[in-house]
């Protein structure tokens, strides 16, 4: 995508997914479309989002307990984990900022989230979510 004209598209993050916060509009211009036309062999399809083996339930209990915490600390719309990935349809609709496959549990972080945001970094912080933002967990 940076080499086809969108120079400040992310690496992904390392448990997958991309935090990529376009300004309005970034996604309908003409060098965007372009690019993800070039690149959409390398996009991420559902396929690849489908975990290989099912979220452990200590995973999903895990992520389950940082999600409520997250909500209780002023992040109301933070995500529920999920063991199975959204239909395509609702990954290409632009809903989501962020689609992660944390082991093989995946977490669907709504466009409307500000993951920059101090409130979002206090509530991560308090929470022990940084790790799902490619930080290590504590």
């Amino acid at each position: 995508m940076r080499a086809n004209g969108v120079p400040n598209f992310p690496d992904p993050l390392p448990g997958g997914g991309f935090t990529f916060n376009p300004s309005p509009g970034a996604t309908s211009s003409p060098a965007f479309k372009a690019a993800q036309a070039k690149c959409q062999k390398y996009l991420p399809r559902v396929g690849v989002l489908s975990p290989g083996a099912p979220p452990s339930a200590q995973t999903l209990a895990q992520l389950r307990q940082i999600a409520q915490c997250m909500r209780q600390h002023g992040v109301p719309q933070f995500p529920d984990p999920r063991s199975t990935p959204p239909p395509q349809s609702s990954v290409n609709s632009g809903a989501y900022s962020v689609i992660t496959n944390y082991k093989g549990a995946i977490l669907l972080f709504p466009a409307t989230i500000d993951r920059q945001s101090p409130a979002y970094e206090q509530a991560a912080a308090a929470c022990g979510a940084g790790f799902l933002d490619g930080q290590h967990p504590h």
